[in-house]
């Protein structure tokens, strides 16, 4: 009965993903759901050594040591405390949004499946609705649509993992072709060596590293192929949007060159450093980045790591570092080792993912929630290995 009534709460969490709510920020319905499960997890798994081992514990230590440097900073650098509240908040719901996902799936894995899939449906329902599902593809309908892919085609389909790569790979250059460059290079990769990993086992040992070879060639090749072919389409977007990821990237190390310990507080974001962004995105665009109307602020460093590094100094970083060295051992054990089974497409493909936004993307908005859901990964992974 309790392993029912966690699939249902995980189907419901997933469901009201696409719902926010506003307190001084943006809260999405789920996370503060997924609250109430983490502090019911806590208190009724406080003495529980059975719940209370690594991963988990590591993530949860070092998401503290961040939480900490972010704290510590803010009251050195006198931060505006709206500002103070919503740099927190982002470390606190990340942790709650972890520790319910561990609690509803450490012990029935599947329920990730059902959270993801119910998420997946949720939003591209919602954006249904909405009249805006193929509006805006990269940043719409693209996510759900490949999560529903990575969990349902190895669910319903023989040698679904073997299908469920290859039709990884081929939504991979779907997202090429409508300029969701992130997502399609992490799905033509992460399906390549799936695909390569389920060829491995057919008998074809002899010749595994040569297909290995051969498809990542070929998935270079698709990259290169639908990147050109959509290259006069969405030329001057890709050149803005590359413009901004460089200004913001020169802008962040450079305030951490200047305060590499300390940092610059929460959701810092002053004259200087939007004068020095403004002018970097002038000198590749000729003009200047006005944002957009869902913009907070314009400049912000696109990457998780330099993001923390940025406003918490080298101690804000401890939880994305960690959480990198974890996920990668986690993702490297998933395709070249974990027997292949219903999870191993989204595992993959969630966790490759998750390498690129450390990286490459900021920490806002559903980014709490695909930490959470890579966090929730590789503790579920961890509990497999031991």
């Amino acid at each position: 009965m309790r392993s029912r009534s966690h699939s249902v709460l995980a189907a419901i969490i997933g469901l009201a993903t696409p719902f926010q709510l506003q307190f001084g920020g943006i809260l999405y319905a789920s996370e503060a759901i997924l609250a109430l499960v983490a502090i019911w997890a806590l208190a009724t798994r406080l003495i529980d050594g059975r719940f209370w081992r690594p991963p988990f514990t590591r993530l949860l230590m070092f998401l503290g040591v961040s939480l900490l440097a972010y704290a510590v900073t803010d009251m050195a650098v006198g931060t505006d405390p709206a500002n103070s509240l919503r740099g927190w908040a982002r470390l606190v719901f990340l942790g709650s949004n972890l520790t319910g996902l561990y609690f509803l799936c450490r012990r029935m894995p599947f329920n990730l499946l059902i959270y993801a899939i119910s998420s997946a449906a949720g939003s591209l329902v919602f954006l249904a609705c909405d009249a805006r599902l193929f509006e805006d593809w990269k940043f719409g309908a693209s996510a759900p649509l490949t999560v529903l892919v990575a969990c349902l085609i190895p669910l319903l389909v023989p040698r679904g993992v073997l299908v469920g790569s290859i039709a990884l790979t081929a939504v991979g250059i779907l997202h090429l072709v409508l300029d969701s460059r992130e997502i399609g290079g992490n799905c033509l990769l992460a399906g390549a060596l799936l695909a390569a990993r389920c060829f491995s086992l057919l008998r074809w040992k002899s010749i595994s590293w040569i297909l290995l070879t051969g498809l990542a060639s070929v998935g270079v090749g698709l990259f290169l192929w639908a990147y050109m072919l959509t290259d006069a389409e969405y030329s001057q977007r890709r050149h803005f949007s590359n413009a901004w990821r460089t200004a913001s990237l020169i802008t962040a190390a450079d305030a951490i060159a200047d305060s590499p310990w300390l940092g610059n507080g929460s959701q810092t974001n002053n004259f200087a450093l939007q004068s020095q962004y403004d002018s970097i995105f002038a000198e590749h665009t000729g003009i200047r980045y006005r944002g957009q109307m869902t913009d907070t602020s314009t400049f912000s460093p696109h990457s998780q790591i330099l993001q923390s590094w940025f406003e918490a100094g080298v101690f804000g970083t401890t939880f994305f570092i960690y959480l990198g060295f974890a996920v990668a051992g986690a993702l490297y054990f998933c395709i070249f080792r974990r027997q292949l089974d219903a999870f191993s497409v989204l595992f993959a493909f969630s966790l490759m993912r998750a390498i690129w936004h450390l990286l490459f993307s900021p920490f806002a908005g559903l980014a709490r929630l695909d930490v959470a859901l890579a966090g929730a990964i590789v503790c579920v992974i961890g509990i497999e290995r031991s």
